[in-house]
């Protein structure tokens, strides 16, 4: 295994680390959807017999398009209890490849899964997108990291092929995460005078959400990057526009962060691209709509992909408790509102070690005054 450095200590991150050393037949990745999506793949290619599981939410999760796919390519995946939902039962075993279809807007990490083993099929891929492509960054990043790691493609209409291959071994930074930098950039927003600086942050990115940096304008942030670090800045005299409107199509995972600033700072918003959020952690939508109208505002969930806020009046007298719905983001993204409101709870504030293990201690470097129990 290449070794890697700069590398995130979420869980996330360790759950996939200890699957990937484990010699157990049986996989728990708990809440952690993103193993579940590239050990169901991983472990397909692999010379044994695996269980795959999780948590009660992750067998909510529906996961049968990534099957279907990969059982196209003869791959052998059972499922233990409800049909398209974890746990499986995989039997790995080398796979020819060839020619595969597969709807484009399903989950992003569904074809970087598939995209990442294809190397290693007699022959390789060539992965056909049909209709409209979700995320398309997201499976950028992924080609963009396997070509670095020596695994060419070709990316043409709506095909992208990838021919028979082995990654490289050599060391690798991983870049800092901008879904979470995304956080840092809220606070900021709803600070009256911050600055706060970021080191180990690249100024050429392979994320699509390094798109925050544009989006945080209209919302009072100014930001740059000089020799990997991240300096951003509260804009002086900042004057809140009278209607935002954001498409994240392509950052789907901003778009909780977007909807809690713009709704704390009083800047009506509409924002759309998110097909993909009632199938998340949690029904991201409705997990939206039911908090921030404890806020005061108005949230409209507009056909199960988009959302339009009114915020409520000021709660600077406020005290707020938030449910977290066993999601990170939730979590991650409501907390900032203590800098507009007296206080603010939340329920199972440990979710936030799923991406983000070292936030509560950031906010305490921060001065914010943190009880976590």
């Amino acid at each position: 295994m290449s070794p890697l450095n700069n590398l995130s200590n979420s869980d996330d991150t360790t759950v996939l680390l200890k699957a990937l050393t484990s010699k157990e037949s049986t996989v728990d990745v708990g809440i952690a959807g993103t193993a579940m999506r590239f050990l169901t793949a991983y472990l397909a290619i692999q010379d044994s017999e695996f269980v795959l599981t999780g948590a009660s939410r992750m067998k909510e999760r529906p996961i049968k398009d990534l099957v279907d796919a990969l059982s196209k390519l003869g791959a052998e995946i059972d499922y233990i209890e409800k049909e398209g939902y974890p746990p499986l039962n995989i039997k790995g075993k080398k796979l020819q490849g060839g020619d595969l279809s597969i709807k484009a807007d399903v989950s992003s990490q569904f074809i970087s899964a598939i995209l990442m083993i294809s190397p290693y099929f007699e022959k390789g891929i060539r992965l056909r997108l049909e209709g409209e492509v979700l995320s398309r960054p997201y499976i950028e990043m992924t080609l963009n990291l396997m070509q670095q790691q020596g695994v060419g493609h070709t990316w043409e209409g709506d095909t992208i092929t990838i021919a028979p291959g082995v990654y490289s071994d050599q060391v690798r930074d991983v870049e800092s995460d901008w879904s979470s930098i995304s956080y840092i950039f809220e606070l900021v927003a709803l600070s009256e005078s911050a600055e706060i600086s970021l080191k180990q942050v690249d100024q050429v990115s392979v994320q699509g959400d390094q798109e925050g940096m544009n989006y945080f304008k209209y919302l009072g942030v100014d930001s740059s990057i000089e020799n990997g670090e991240l300096t951003l800045k509260k804009q002086a005299n900042f004057k809140h526009p009278e209607l935002l409107e954001f498409d994240c199509t392509k950052t789907p995972d901003l778009a909780q962060t977007l909807a809690a600033t713009t709704c704390a700072l009083g800047i009506p918003m509409n924002i759309k691209g998110l097909k993909s959020l009632p199938i998340k952690e949690t029904d991201r939508l409705m997990a939206l709509k039911v908090e921030l109208e404890k806020c005061g505002a108005e949230v409209r969930i507009v056909n199960n992909e988009a959302l339009e806020i009114i915020p409520g009046p000021e709660f600077s007298e406020k005290d707020f408790s938030f449910e977290t719905y066993g999601d990170h983001r939730m979590a991650l993204c409501l907390a900032p509102l203590a800098l507009k409101a007296n206080s603010v709870t939340l329920n199972n504030p440990a979710v936030v070690n799923k991406s983000y293990k070292s936030y509560w201690d950031d906010l305490k470097q921060l001065k914010f005054d943190v009880e976590v129990s």
